[in-house]
């Protein structure tokens, strides 16, 4: 009966870090994509201001989520 206990807490806790790290990992996508989106709206001057290539940034927002 102690052995079967343990084991569920284990597989509890491993069925947990799966669901953080799959959770982790949409998050990291939706944030790519917002921060894509939002270069996409800025004008040449201001992609001078923050130091950044305008071709450059179009390679950046033309790269799949997942990327």
């Amino acid at each position: 009966m102690t052995t079967l206990i343990l084991q569920q807490k284990r597989d509890g806790h491993a069925l947990s870090q799966t669901l953080g790290g799959i959770f982790s990992q949409l998050q990291l996508w939706m944030d790519k994509r917002h921060q894509r989106q939002q270069l996409k709206k800025l004008e040449a001057h201001q992609l001078a201001d923050l130091g950044l290539d305008y071709d450059r940034v179009q390679m950046e927002v033309a790269k799949p989520f997942w990327q």
